[in-house]
């Protein structure tokens, strides 16, 4: 009888151990501030992003993907999967300098790491956070599917510590005012390196939510020279030390990939790497004779369209993808991949055939919403705003894809009808609550109405 015993364990935990191997871990990576013309990669010519171009050139680079145009709306739309004039997260957060405010991401909207929690998977996120005052709501970011933090504390006792050097960090809900010797990111970094170097037998989802390379603009600890290596005379005092910091960031997604593949978990890794909106608008970045500047809390191209590039080698053919995605879509195409069903209601789309290069139902438009009540609707060729400006998006070079003029209000009337029946059916998307399920939008429409007949 003891012997069965033994057997029966042994092959439980011999069951178990074949199944966390099969899953896929997640690092999921997602810099600050970041259009996709800083990286080399994507045409940059002046600043350094070594490790980010082997990424790009052993994965998928996504041409077209695109975020809200400012940091909170977009950690909310990644995080839960749903349009931000649902979730009601169009903006930046007052945080704690409001009290009467709620102040946090709220509970009924579920993540990714609840998804990923629920179905076994390790998880943990470091960096930065952004929706919500940990002084006031310290169950945070645990209540939302994440076993372990290590995250810059925006706000403590009304001040704004740096974020770089000297940073104030809760880790595992301990409060920690670090010295100027430690250096935020690499402190991140580090404690997402240990998690994934602990929970290495898997399977484990580590989300990076990045502090580089939001202002301020300082300068890193080290590869100063190596990424002053291409400047031009000419390059601006901000776009030198923006260009450090590029540099320094891409060094760390260097280290985390250099740690799997000491692990041998490079080739059971789903790495993907993206920027949470475009560059800030006192930068100027150069892609050949192209001067760009950063578009940040704009909702032009350079302030919506991010780096996105999926590495998963030996799974993932490596190339350019060029169908739409945008960072709503992250939660129902990882979870695909890992196999974990979605329960739930939510607006994203399962993208995953366009990380595997395989034929599958693309996203023929994407929606977006700011503050103060701006919107558009893109699809291929055409984007249209809210207040009736159309515009030709022509992506064949950088300079038609950023230099974009509004079209003749009489031209393409037909296109303009159609994108604007689809405009006025996401716009009536508002702000949830836990009265009434969140239901996906749809292209005819009906998913709306159904939605509002429920919350009636």
């Amino acid at each position: 009888m003891t012997s069965l015993r033994i057997s029966l364990a042994s092959l439980i935990l011999l069951s178990v151990n074949l199944w966390a191997q099969q899953k896929p871990n997640i690092l999921l990576i997602m810099a600050d501030d970041l259009g996709a013309e800083n990286l080399a990669c994507y045409g940059n010519t002046v600043y350094s992003t070594p490790n980010l171009d082997r990424m790009a050139a052993e994965g998928a680079r996504f041409e077209n993907a695109f975020s809200t145009p400012v940091c909170t709306s977009t950690r909310a739309m990644i995080l839960t999967s749903l349009y931000p004039n649902r979730s009601g997260f169009l903006e930046r957060l007052d945080s704690p300098l409001d009290p009467e405010k709620t102040n946090r991401l709220p509970l009924h909207l579920k993540t990714f790491g609840q998804v990923f929690q629920e179905a076994g998977y390790k998880t943990a996120i470091a960096g930065k956070w952004h929706l919500g005052d940990f002084q006031t709501h310290p169950d945070q970011p645990n209540s939302h599917g994440f076993e372990e933090h290590c995250l810059w504390v925006q706000y403590w006792d009304g001040k704004r510590p740096s974020r770089y050097y000297g940073p104030h960090i809760i880790e595992n809900g301990h409060y920690t005012a670090h010295p100027e010797e430690v250096f935020g990111p690499d402190y991140y970094s580090d404690f997402l390196i240990d998690f994934m170097e602990r929970n290495q037998d898997g399977p484990f989802l580590a989300y990076f939510p990045m502090n580089l390379i939001h202002g301020p603009l300082i300068v890193p600890p080290k590869y100063k020279a190596f990424a002053e290596s291409k400047y031009p005379d000419d390059l601006g005092k901000n776009e030198r030390k923006a260009g450090h910091m590029t540099t320094y960031m891409d060094a760390i997604v260097g280290k985390m990939l250099d740690k799997l593949k000491e692990l041998g978990l490079d080739e059971n890794t789903l790495v993907i790497f993206t920027g949470d909106n475009g560059t800030g608008g006192n930068l100027t970045s150069r892609l050949g004779d192209l001067h760009l500047r950063g578009g940040k809390r704009t909702m032009n191209e350079a302030g919506t369209r991010v780096p996105f590039i999926a590495r998963w080698l030996g799974k993932i053919p490596p190339g350019t993808r060029n169908p739409f995605f945008t960072l709503m879509d992250v939660m129902p195409t990882i979870a695909s991949i890992a196999d974990i069903p979605i329960t739930h209601e939510i607006d994203g789309q399962n993208l995953a055939h366009n990380f595997l290069d395989k034929s599958g139902k693309d996203r023929e438009q994407f929606f977006m919403a700011f503050e103060g009540g701006v919107y558009f609707v893109r699809d291929h060729r055409f984007r249209l705003h809210e207040d009736g400006r159309l515009y030709d998006v022509s992506v064949s070079t950088n300079k038609t894809r950023y230099n974009m003029n509004p079209l003749d209000p009489k031209l393409h009337p037909e296109s303009r009808h159609e994108l604007q029946k689809h405009l006025n059916t996401y716009m009536e998307i508002h702000q949830t609550d836990t009265s009434y399920s969140i239901v996906p939008f749809g292209t005819n429409g009906d998913n709306f109405k159904n939605a509002q007949d429920q919350k009636k």
